[in-house]
């Protein structure tokens, strides 16, 4: 057997494998997937708002925290001005004046890393929430989450995103990314893996996070990185699917790209960072996450390359096949089912069809969950991810790390 096909053969295994493995534990754990624990006390809540040139969206996320349905004698809500160049912090101050459990902290242009950790310095609460400026908290979503922190091993507890702005073609397929991410986010919980707890809203026990140090200024996607260093510490970090939060997606295509980029920018930072927790078989952090996520990159990498092959072999073939193709050559006859050609189309198609379910079960609970939408998400969607990665490895290879979406 030829190399090439060996490492397509391996390709198709793995994707079949974690394909399954996620189906499996979702049939095991079906009925608990919106379970959360009910809440027997009520800790001191401090809300952090990072904000930066986010004049349009702010007053509409502190309105959204302060109608959350949590004793107002339990929370506060700080807002952090990070340098804005917009009338951000005139909005701020306003919202200050109209509600008492809202104060703000000006500060020069620093990020929203070194931003969170000023705040944490005079956050008064047991539970740190952290939302993003241009996100919007369900009423019940705090009750969906404090419970978890009963279990004084859990450092860290994350939503489910949805998108608020779906209507364009950018808007409405990253409605349906961030609903697949959250269903494979929460399978992930009931092997205590979950890697990233998200910007829009997520909690953490302030207590640990001051222990872990915080938020790193030095990476791109702070979210994920402190959800590291809590599991490396041999903390828990939970996801309450019932908890829902909208944000504003970027609807333009070089937006978008730059915001991937920021993430794929920052998982890379983050594996690195972490690199000598793999396969360190005391803690599911090492034997699970850090290699699963680091095979998910070099497995998108290596399809990268595998696929420009394909197409630049294919288009070459076809190509320089036109003159003969007039004289009786039959351009298909490649197709001829060896053994190996056999087993890659058999693979192939168990991965498609393994992929379909796999975005069917994750959507069950979405109106527009038709066979065309997830067709479409599928195939024309998804390959989107490829100029990103490709962005973020050029960065990386560059230095250039950078936020990229502001």
């Amino acid at each position: 057997m030829e190399p090439l096909t060996l490492i397509y053969i391996i390709m198709f295994f793995f994707g079949i494998y974690f394909l399954l493995f996620f189906l499996i534990l979702f049939k095991r754990n079906k009925s608990k997937m919106r379970e959360y624990p009910e809440v027997t006390n009520f800790p001191y809540i401090s809300s952090i708002v990072p904000a930066y040139n986010e004049e349009g969206s702010l007053r509409d996320t502190i309105k959204a925290l302060v109608e959350i349905d949590y004793p107002e004698d339990k929370r506060e809500i700080i807002i952090i001005n990070d340098g804005s160049k917009d009338k951000t912090l005139e909005v701020a101050r306003e919202l200050a004046k109209e509600y008492k459990i809202v104060r703000v902290l000006n500060k020069k242009n620093s990020g929203k890393a070194d931003s969170l950790n000023q705040a944490i310095k005079i956050a008064k609460g047991e539970i740190i929430a952290v939302t993003d400026a241009d996100s919007y908290p369900e009423r019940d979503t705090f009750m969906k989450m404090v419970g978890f922190f009963q279990d004084e091993k859990v450092g860290a507890v994350t939503s489910r995103v949805f998108v608020k702005n779906n209507k364009k073609f950018l808007g409405k397929f990253q409605d349906v990314d961030y609903r697949v991410i959250a269903w494979s986010r929460k399978i992930l919980d009931y092997v205590d893996s979950v890697y990233v707890t998200n910007g829009p809203l997520s909690m953490y026990r302030a207590k640990i996070l001051r222990e872990v140090g915080g938020f790193d200024r030095n990476n791109v996607t702070e979210d994920i990185e402190v959800t590291w260093n809590i599991l490396s510490r041999g903390y828990k970090t939970r996801m309450s699917y019932g908890a829902i939060v909208y944000t504003t997606a970027p609807l333009s295509f070089d937006s978008w790209v730059k915001q991937r980029i920021r993430w794929n920018l920052g998982g890379l930072q983050t594996i690195y960072k972490y690199k000598k927790n793999f396969l360190d078989l005391e803690k599911s952090f090492g034997y699970f996450v850090v290699p699963y996520v680091s095979l998910a990159f070099f497995l998108a990498l290596v399809g990268i390359v595998l696929f420009s092959r394909f197409l630049w072999a294919k288009f070459s073939f076809y190509f320089f096949s036109i003159p003969f193709i007039t004289q009786g050559y039959n351009p298909f006859k490649f197709m001829d089912f060896t053994f190996p050609f056999t087993v890659l189309f058999i693979l192939g198609a168990l991965f498609l069809i393994f992929s379909f379910v796999y975005y069917r079960v994750s959507l069950s609970d979405y109106e527009g969950k038709s066979i065309l939408t997830i067709i479409a998400y599928g195939f024309l969607y998804r390959p989107l991810y490829i100029f990103p990665l490709l962005g973020a490895v050029n960065k990386l290879l560059k230095r250039d790390i950078r936020w990229y979406t502001k």
